[in-house]
């Protein structure tokens, strides 16, 4: 039996457009949704009956799906970040009563993985990781509620992220604030939220009457070996720089190395500002400036408005941008004037 991956495939576009196809999108071209529904005749694909409102549920089950990031391992992953969003997530079901279900993303298609589950009406999907508009596509072929988590699709879904663009705001500002002119920035993979944090860095720097230079923004893969490797070469580039605002703390740690092999003190010789506040940010003995990221309260946030989609499945989806703040430590030296 044909199914909507067989179309998209047969008709030469994505899951996710086909699927807007029959959910009757404005952002389709005339000439793909006659392909796509020419295609779909073609091989007797019906889809699930759309044109009456989906019912209202009560949620039961929350089934969690998680994908890693640049081929690490699932429980470096998770760390102190991901972990704590985790914890938010079992807090909040706990206190619905909802079912948990954590389930490691294996590579295979949504589809298989939520029928291998036998996933019910019931049922609630939440997505972290690099999860694509396909798969947010093979979800709601399922008609099963799902949010997204620190991540954003293009493809209308419920989503809860940080609000990334800010918190590079506050960062540079207060790197400008201490007498910083010459900010680095150590930046990570082509993501949305990584680019929020980029435009947050660049805008606040022209903000500021500043030279913005494409020559101190480096980019890593946000692990700690990467972003040293990055720090070094930024080095041999440009050893101008006085303050670094690194795209995650985990980041920031790696940058710290790749200083102190340079002969250079973090926090003295080099201001440091990382991003999400995780443990060793405070715990350890190099007490690092950063970005204090909610990460319960997101957990909580996903899980409640999984419930309010499962009860209102004909919404509009909504994007949920929850606050963050500075948390002033250390590793910000502040510049005294000549």
């Amino acid at each position: 039996m044909s199914n909507l991956r067989h179309v998209a495939e047969a008709a030469g576009v994505s899951l996710s457009t086909a699927s807007r196809v029959f959910t009757n999108a404005a952002n389709v071209s005339e000439e793909v949704r006659a392909r796509v529904l020419a295609v779909s005749a073609e091989l007797g694909y019906r889809p699930r009956e759309r044109t009456r409102k989906q019912e209202a549920t009560t949620l039961q089950k929350v089934v969690l799906f998680v994908r890693v990031h640049n081929r690490v391992a699932l429980p470096s992953m998770l760390g102190d970040f991901y972990g704590y969003i985790l914890q938010g997530v079992e807090a909040e079901c706990r206190r619905q009563r909802l079912t948990m279900l954590f389930a490691h993303d294996d590579g295979d298609s949504l589809t298989n993985q939520l029928v291998a589950l036998d996933a019910g009406e019931e049922t609630g999907i939440l997505l972290i990781g690099p999860f694509t508009s396909d798969d947010v596509a093979a979800v709601q072929e399922q008609q099963l509620p799902v949010v997204l988590l620190n991540n954003v699709v293009d493809q209308p879904v419920d989503a809860v992220l940080p609000d990334y663009y800010a918190g590079a705001q506050y960062a540079v500002r207060h790197l400008i604030t201490a007498g910083h002119r010459r900010i680095a920035y150590l930046h990570g993979r082509e993501r949305y939220t990584t680019q929020l944090r980029l435009q947050g860095y660049i805008d606040t720097i022209r903000e500021a009457g500043l030279e913005y230079d494409p020559h101190l923004v480096i980019r890593s893969s946000m692990s700690p070996q990467s972003a040293s490797d990055a720090v070094r070469e930024l080095l041999q580039r440009d050893r101008t720089f006085t303050a670094l605002f690194c795209i995650n703390d985990i980041s920031a740690y790696g940058a710290m190395v790749a200083l102190i092999e340079a002969g250079l003190q973090p926090g003295e010789d080099v201001s440091l500002i990382g991003f999400d506040d995780i443990d060793l940010s405070d715990l350890t003995k190099f007490q690092l400036t950063t970005i204090h990221v909610p990460k319960l309260e997101m957990g909580a946030v996903a899980v409640r408005r999984l419930s309010e989609r499962a009860a209102n499945p004909e919404g509009a989806p909504q994007r949920i941008i929850l606050g963050v703040h500075l948390v002033e430590r250390e590793s910000v030296n502040r510049m005294t004037s000549d």
